[in-house]
């Protein structure tokens, strides 16, 4: 992943994102990789405007949706720093459980840029967070 840095978009800390985002790959152990005790599911990230941002693990096909709200902060061309804000549990789409989440780190961009995939065009991200997270939009 690190020889990839010589290809990135350059102040990839500082690309706007919007929309659905999709997790691809982690090395992260826990809920940032999708797994919660022995289940895995399908994670994503929501950008709701240039701050604040939803990172969601859904399982059995959205019917549970676990959402950790957070905002960020550009540090440098290659660097952000996410804060995390709250946790929300919600069953069938109702909120069952809100709690104050504390905890921040600084995320930092190897690769960001727009490829093709078996003709389809994507953006891809590859950060440190220390864990390696590789998360796609589809464009």
């Amino acid at each position: 992943a690190s020889s990839l840095s010589t290809y990135t978009d350059p102040a990839p800390a500082q690309i706007d994102l919007q929309g659905a985002h999709d997790l691809i790959y982690s090395a992260a152990p826990g809920g940032s990789s999708g797994a919660v005790g022995p289940l895995v599911g399908k994670v994503s990230q929501s950008f709701l405007d240039e701050v604040r941002f939803i990172n969601r693990v859904e399982l059995f096909g959205g019917m549970v949706k676990i959402e950790l709200y957070a905002e960020r902060k550009v540090l440098d061309e290659s660097k952000i720093r996410v804060k995390f804000k709250e946790t929300v549990i919600s069953i069938f789409g109702r909120e069952v459980k809100r709690v104050e989440t504390k905890g921040s780190g600084v995320w930092d961009y190897m690769f960001s840029g727009s490829v093709n995939v078996k003709g389809e065009k994507m953006l891809l991200r590859v950060m440190k967070t220390p864990s390696m997270f590789v998360i796609v939009q589809k464009e």
